[in-house]
């Protein structure tokens, strides 16, 4: 009988091990899952096809703007691909908001495709900070573009070469005028990807929808001005030349370096998106004195647009 108690209770750790290393054979798959997608547990959690709108910019200035303003309430957050997603908030609805890399621009495209692949969206907002490209808009003043031109694909055309493009160089000859060795630019259009079939184009348009939303924005203080084309490139030249090549060309008023990015990756999904950009005097937010009212002002704009929005919208709310 001494013997029988020790055996038994072998017997007993052995079965528990085998039990033990049974649940775990069985778990293991959504344990990896777990850990390689840290994710999917918490969209789980929060979407489950509910209603949840996105927020994204690209600049530390916009978030701080935006985590000053006090709209945003945090409820959590995850990190996925070096991204911080936070969820919580906004007037009761739900939303996800990240500040994505902006250099280069296609980090901000990635971006829109995680949101597009990991939440369940009804749409993506982006703001961040312009640069102006005419006398028309004064620093602070917010812009809703309608149309986004993709004014980064450029085709180097030699000297001399039989198809000059847009963009001579010779034109910016100082002090006159004349012959210049590196040629032209020929301007080329985005092949933008939708349902298996893609289309050529320069502009991208807003969606008309949130469009009209966004042209009934009242806010103090801030002139809001709406219709616009915005020039988006990941390039960002603060050249007063440039700027009014631009402006005759392409008839754009402001610019900046990660629109077209944004708006690229949400056309492609098919979900609804706008931008809202405050006017700087730098396109990739680089200017400090004036990006601090250039943000703000947007992020006023931002929270005008989602009560307008929620009006109409079936966004759910969290029950705690």
């Amino acid at each position: 009988m001494a013997v029988a108690g020790p055996r038994r209770m072998m017997w007993a750790v052995e079965m528990a091990v085998v039990v033990m290393i049974g649940l775990l054979a069985m778990a293991s798959p959504t344990m990896q899952v777990s850990m390689k997608n840290p994710l999917r547990e918490a969209v789980q959690k929060i979407s489950e096809k509910t209603t949840v709108f996105a927020i994204i910019v690209t600049a530390n200035s916009s978030e701080k703007a935006f985590n000053e303003s006090g709209i945003f309430n945090p409820i959590s957050s995850t990190v996925y691909k070096g991204r911080i997603f936070l969820l919580g908030t906004i007037q009761g609805s739900k939303f996800v908001f990240v500040n994505s890399p902006s250099f280069p621009t296609i980090n901000a495209a990635i971006t829109v495709e995680i949101l597009a692949d990991k939440f369940d969206l009804l749409g993506i907002i982006y703001f961040g900070s312009a640069a102006a490209l005419n006398d028309s808009l004064s620093i602070g003043t917010v812009a809703v573009p309608s149309l986004i031109g993709a004014t980064g694909l450029w085709k180097w055309q030699p000297d001399g070469a039989p198809k000059e493009g847009l963009l001579n160089f010779g034109e910016f000859n100082y002090p006159t005028k004349g012959e210049n060795s590196l040629g032209s630019v020929q301007y080329e259009k985005s092949k933008v990807y939708i349902n298996g079939t893609f289309k050529e184009s320069i502009w991208i348009g807003v969606t008309p929808e949130w469009q009209q939303i966004a042209d009934e924005i009242e806010v103090d203080s801030v002139q809001v001005v709406h219709g616009l084309s915005i020039s988006s490139a990941k390039a960002s030249v603060n050249n007063e030349a440039y700027k009014n090549f631009l402006y005759n060309t392409f008839k754009t008023s402001v610019v900046d370096t990660s629109s077209v990015a944004v708006a690229l990756g949400a056309y492609t999904n098919e979900l609804p998106f706008i931008l809202f950009n405050g006017v700087s005097n730098y396109a990739d937010g680089s200017d400090v004195s004036n990006n601090s009212l250039a943000n703000a002002n947007a992020v006023k704009v931002l929270n005008n647009f989602i009560y307008l929005l929620l009006i109409g919208s079936p966004a759910a709310s969290y029950d705690d």
